[in-house]
């Protein structure tokens, strides 16, 4: 659940509330109280990005330990590409 970033050497929370279900290495109700703060934690708004979009806006994050969930403030008639660009954890993306 915490990894050290490859690129930047900074440590990484990787707990997402929508995929972890149990710590295993903890008892059932430790695990659960754990997950809980974690998931908590790293909702604050002091880690939080909201981006004010203007025409022709491009927005690249890493995943590794990015929380990214839609607001869903445009339109149906809005095009929403999400495109992934290829890179692993050891070399990240080159551009």
């Amino acid at each position: 659940m915490f990894l050290t970033h490859s690129i930047t050497g900074r440590k990484v929370l990787y707990c997402n509330p929508s995929f972890a279900v149990r710590i295993n290495e903890l008892p059932e109700r430790q695990s659960y109280e754990m997950l809980e703060y974690l998931f908590v934690h790293q909702l604050q708004p002091q880690f939080r990005y909201t981006n004010a979009w203007a025409e022709n806006d491009v927005l690249l994050w890493v995943h590794l330990g990015t929380l990214h969930p839609a607001i869903a403030d445009y339109g149906p008639d809005e095009v929403r590409l999400i495109p992934s660009l290829p890179g692993d954890g050891d070399q990240g993306v080159r551009t």
